[in-house]
């Protein structure tokens, strides 16, 4: 049996570990998940991640572009540096065609060499030809017609300088050629004039060395700092053989960039003019950016303070607390929004304080409507000849209606209608007042009950002012004897009631005198 090399306490604790690991690991991305849930970090990171992310791509532009300037400025020393050879072996071919004279050629020792062409490149090679006018020389070619020519040529696969002038005299023609090989002495001699060091002197088509370097090549090449690549150095030749312009890539030097920028830098022995105001300019740029990346976290700061005071209130608000508010920060749009959103809760806790007035108040007036209910009679009384039965219908929940009935008798009923100026509450209060006294007048006296008139004139003194100046009430009151059929009655101000015989006809009785309680000497 094969044992494992831990031991199974070993084992447990490493799971647990890993366990642990996973935990931890979980819990990080749960609460990375709900920070990213929530609007501030958001907007934190929407305004920094493009607040950062500009100024990276501006400082990386800037220095992408200073490093081809570098690169390039490189590679043109060289490439200038062709250029002024090419001249200058233009203008040697055109003052020695000068120097010829006649149809005589100079001596191979003559002086004409020795000063001029040994002396102009040591490896260069010059020819000068004396043939008669009708002769050919045979240095041109058939792409090229005219008497001179100055510059780059690829002949079968070889570089070269090359300038020649011929010229037409009266019985000659006289040709001064001269040629330089672009070879690694060539290239180096320029190289070092400038600084700089070549990597590789192979010339090569641009086309070939483009498509060997690729697209890597050239972001490496170009738009890496510090890189150590070599920069190609590219000139204009003319194919001899077809007389089409091509491209070469002559050789490959590696840039200093200290040198670069200390020669950028200076004018002679002092600091280059451009360098400060290039250096305020940076400075500026950097500022301004930093400036408005502040901006931006605290724009950003702000507006998610005050979502996170909204979203907090409004929390509150709908578990029911309308005294919450925000702080108000300043008076910008922020600011009105708080402002706005405080006045709004402030009216919903009013509006809810006014709720609950109104609904004590309704469970009041509820209150009110059941009590005034036991103020009507709960049953009509009983006569032998006679039926009695009364009904009001409220315009609110309690008002200032009232019909009783009050049993003098098993014969006698007295029958009581009245309006209460005014509606609501004030109108009940008044009506339970009246039927109060009305039932001490005639039920609570020691000396008899009075008579309708004298009743209704007592009446009318106790109520007068009671509830104000400006209360009355319309009143009709009535005894009725069932045993002998006879009606007593008076109308204060009431509508005027109306008697139905058993044949069917009505006819409104009489009546008119003033409302109760607002002459106290008014006599009914």
């Amino acid at each position: 049996m094969q044992l494992h090399p831990y031991s199974t306490t070993q084992i447990l604790a490493k799971r647990l570990f890993i366990f642990s690991q996973h935990g931890v690991g979980m819990r990080i991305l749960l609460n990375m998940k709900h920070s990213w849930s929530a609007i501030r970090w958001k907007m934190l990171m929407i305004f920094a991640f493009f607040s950062v992310i500009s100024m990276i791509l501006v400082a990386c532009f800037a220095v992408a572009v200073l490093n081809v300037v570098i690169r390039r400025e490189s590679a043109y020393l060289i490439e200038e540096r062709i250029k002024v050879v090419v001249d200058g072996r233009k203008k040697l071919t055109d003052s020695l065609v000068d120097r010829v004279s006649g149809c005589q050629g100079p001596a191979s020792d003559s002086p004409l060499f020795a000063e001029y062409i040994d002396a102009a490149w040591p490896e260069g090679q010059s020819l000068v030809s004396v043939l008669p006018k009708e002769a050919t020389h045979g240095i041109s070619s058939s792409w090229h017609n005219t008497g001179s020519f100055a510059g780059i040529v690829a002949d079968r696969g070889s570089l070269e300088i090359r300038s020649f002038r011929s010229v037409e005299r009266e019985r000659c023609s006289v040709t001064i050629l001269v040629r330089n090989p672009v070879n690694t002495p060539f290239l180096e001699q320029l190289s070092r004039a400038a600084g700089l060091q070549i990597s590789s002197s192979k010339p090569v088509l641009l086309g070939p060395y483009r498509a060997e370097e690729g697209i890597r090549g050239e972001i490496q090449a170009n738009f890496i700092p510090g890189s150590r690549r070599p920069v190609p150095v590219v000139v204009t030749a003319r194919n001899w053989q077809t007389g089409q312009l091509e491209d070469w890539v002559v050789c490959q030097v590696r840039p200093s960039y200290s040198r670069t920028i200390e020669d950028l830098g200076h004018m002679g022995l002092r600091t280059a003019s451009w360098v400060a105001p290039f250096g305020a300019i940076s400075l500026g740029l950097v500022s301004a950016y930093a400036f408005g990346l502040f901006l931006s976290l605290r724009l950003a700061q702000r507006i998610v303070n005050v979502i996170d005071g909204l979203s907090h209130a409004a929390h509150r608000i709908g578990k029911g607390d309308f005294s919450v508010r925000v702080a108000v920060p300043e008076q910008d749009q922020l600011g009105i929004l708080a402002a706005s959103f405080n006045a709004m809760t402030q009216d919903l806790e009013s509006l809810r304080e006014q709720e609950r007035e109104r609904a004590a108040l309704e469970r009041d007036i509820a209150l009110a409507h059941e009590a005034q209910q036991y103020l009507y009679p709960r049953a009509a009384p009983v006569l032998s000849t006679a039926s009695v039965w009364g009904v009001t219908t409220p315009a609110r929940i309690v008002s200032g209606d009232l019909y009783d009935f009050l049993s003098f008798s098993n014969t006698e009923v007295g029958l009581l209608c009245a309006d209460v100026s005014g509606k609501g509450m004030s109108a009940a209060l008044m009506m339970a007042n009246l039927q109060a006294v009305a039932h001490g007048r005639l039920l609570g006296g020691t000396n008899g009950r009075p008579a309708p008139d004298a009743f209704v004139t007592a009446l009318n003194r106790d109520i007068r002012g009671r509830f104000g100046d400006n209360r009355y009430a319309t009143m009709f009151y009535g005894e009725f004897d069932s045993h002998s059929g006879v009606l007593r009655y008076v109308s204060a101000g009431h509508c005027s009631p109306i008697f139905i015989s058993e044949a069917g006809g009505a006819t409104i009785l009489p009546g008119g005198d003033l409302p109760v309680g607002l002459f106290a000497e008014a006599e009914y």
